[in-house]
């Protein structure tokens, strides 16, 4: 049999514009709220749509911030960010050392 050729990176993520595949829908969808709330709203600056400056310069910020964060964190930093945020695990951590509550059968520290 004639061997295939394959491709060895077939599992990595695709880069689009220098952002991965996976964070598209943190930069699109600020942009599309930043676009057309302003029309919602009706805000204008004389005859400009807010929304057309606006959501230019979300969409370019949001394009720079991931390109920087994709350069400097790990892969799923900021997924994994948020999720952590949202879960509020805090609450639920173990006591630290000086936190624990003295036992009336745990003897202070002294030589035995």
């Amino acid at each position: 049999m004639k061997p295939r050729p394959i491709r060895p990176n077939v599992y990595h993520e695709i880069k689009r514009c220098g952002v991965y595949q996976g964070d598209w829908k943190y930069i699109l969808i600020p942009t599309a709220a930043a676009y057309i709330l302003p029309f919602v709203f009706g805000w204008w600056i004389y005859y400009i749509p807010l929304g057309v400056p606006l959501g230019a310069v979300t969409f370019v910020f949001t394009l720079a911030s991931f390109t920087f964060l994709r350069a400097s964190k790990p892969k799923g930093w900021l997924f994994h960010r948020l999720d952590a945020a949202s879960d509020g695990w805090s609450k639920y951590r173990r006591p630290v050392a000086d936190e624990y509550e003295s036992e009336g059968w745990v003897k202070g520290d002294r030589a035995l």
